[in-house]
């Protein structure tokens, strides 16, 4: 097991200081002085408002929540360890609890701007005079640099296979995680984040039984799923019900993502409930609500779209998909990825029918894209290099549908393998949603005679699946180079291609 001062000597950490356990998870100061509100949720860091490199515009957000209560929180940051600035904090009233049986609680942020890519920075955190967490992070990396991200779905409910995947992804070493959606289980609500999510990903020390302590210094980028959504209103239509939950919708809350997004998106995360929690809601959330729900970024050599591909989206809106276009086409990355939670090529059964983002294969094919990656299947599978011509829209217009099919022609490279031919005709569309909850599909593993549909016509277009196990991808990017390999809760690896392009001319 790695302790605290061993992770304070790897790439990046915090150290937690006059933090005492106070029950239930909760945290208060033991140093003399004014006594501090218990804290829900320990400081961890976000990547902020940031996205184009091109902006010439760094920042990152430490974010923390606590109980309500009197306090003079403040964050001092810095290339060193002598700080030298000050970020101011704010704060947000939340919500808590389902049926109203919550205290209330105080989201705390603090933006540290100002910073330039590649760079390390320290941050302290400071509460009434008193030093509470200390830690580190390095800001995005600039174009030419090598990075490595990791990438998993459908994750967190308090199994160990949660901490396990957490513990993993940690030992990688990545500069920041990719998360395919669905953070939390059952309802995406502020007490699942805090029970099931930060426990994991923000422990104190990391272990295959405990987590890891990612968040302290890892930005951790993510995109809007069902089980973020998961109540439904009398139509059965997903919706958030904060009469039901008056936590729901953690993820614009907990969560501090790009804001370059829509603003309006034609279709915006539902709501209902009674009118003063959705207000309560909207007003912690900011301008986060619904924006935050589609956004991109820029991260080294690669350039990643992240959308929201809730069961409420129609994804052939022409607003959407010429936002879409425009991002994609603006990119000078030379690798593209696309990031949502259900995937448009699954040979699964739980999901199967869930198909409506197929129909923005050619959107993808015409812009360069050259990995798309999904949740929702809670499993591994990596298909061939494909094109896929829809045939019409099918059932990609059915809002609120749970069988959206969309019937077309695949054309699959199945001269690829990723070892000895490199170069794909075609996008990788790999479904990586093995990331702690229970495990679909078994028996498929190894068992290519069961990886393809009638409705398909028998195309064989994935050629690994792993079922039986939960796992993590790692990237890692270097020029015109792209390594993938699949790493298991054991830490084994269960599956690796290498991917080329030809290099851009000066």
């Amino acid at each position: 097991m790695i302790t605290r001062r061993d992770f304070l000597r790897s790439a990046g950490g915090l150290t937690l200081l006059a933090l005492r356990p106070a029950g239930h998870g909760l945290f208060a100061a033991t140093a003399d002085g004014p006594r501090l509100p218990l804290f829900t949720t320990l400081p961890y860091i976000q990547p902020g408002p940031a996205s184009l490199l091109a902006d010439g515009h760094e920042s990152m957000v430490v974010a923390w929540q606590t109980q309500t209560g009197t306090a003079d929180f403040a964050v001092d940051f810095g290339p060193t360890e002598r700080y030298g600035r000050r970020a101011s904090c704010e704060q947000q009233l939340r919500m808590s609890g389902r049926g109203g049986d919550g205290d209330p609680r105080l989201n705390w942020t603090a933006a540290i701007d100002g910073l330039r890519l590649g760079q390390k920075c320290f941050y302290r955190v400071r509460g009434n005079n008193q030093t509470l967490a200390e830690g580190y992070f390095t800001t995005r990396q600039p174009r030419g640099r090598k990075t490595r991200f990791v990438s998993f779905g459908d994750n967190s409910y308090g199994d160990l296979s949660d901490r396990a995947i957490a513990y993993h992804a940690y030992q990688q070493n990545p500069d920041f995680v990719m998360n395919c959606g669905d953070n939390v289980y059952e309802s995406g609500t502020e007490n699942e984040y805090q029970r099931y999510f930060f426990p994991v990903y923000n422990a104190d020390v990391a272990g295959v039984r405990l987590g890891a302590p990612l968040l302290r210094s890892v930005p951790f980028y993510t995109v809007i799923a069902n089980h973020d959504v998961q109540d439904k209103d009398e139509r059965g239509h997903e919706t958030a019900d904060f009469g039901r939950n008056p936590d729901a919708l953690a993820f614009y809350t907990a969560m501090h993502l790009p804001l370059n997004g829509p603003a309006s998106p034609t279709y915006a995360t539902p709501t209902m409930g009674p009118a003063e929690r959705v207000a309560a809601f909207r007003a912690c959330a900011g301008d986060r609500f619904p924006r935050m729900a589609n956004y991109s970024f820029d991260y080294g050599d690669a350039h990643f779209l992240c959308l929201d591909s809730n069961r409420y989206v129609d994804p052939n809106d022409a607003a959407l998909q010429t936002w879409m276009a425009a991002d994609l086409a603006a990119t000078d990355a030379p690798w593209k990825f696309v990031v949502f939670h259900h995937p448009p090529f699954n040979v699964g059964n739980e999901h199967y029918d869930v198909q409506h983002m197929r129909v923005l294969s050619p959107l993808f094919e015409a812009h360069g894209v050259d990995v798309v990656l999904s949740g929702h299947e809670h499993n591994y599978q990596r298909p061939r290099p494909l094109r896929f011509a829809p045939a019409g829209p099918g059932k990609s217009a059915d809002v609120g549908g749970k069988n959206r099919r969309v019937p077309g022609t695949f054309t699959v490279d199945r001269r690829f393998d990723g070892v000895t031919l490199t170069r794909p005709d075609g996008v990788l569309y790999i479904v990586t949603g093995a990331g702690g909850k229970h495990l679909y599909d078994p028996g498929f593993t190894d068992n290519p005679a069961r990886w393809t549909h009638a409705e398909d016509g028998h195309v064989d277009y994935v050629v690994r699946m792993v079922t039986d196990r939960h796992s993590l991808t790692v990237f890692d990017v270097d020029g015109a180079r792209l390594a993938m390999t699949q790493i298991d809760e054991a830490g084994a690896e269960l599956d690796k291609i290498v991917v080329t392009k030809a290099r851009r001319s000066s």
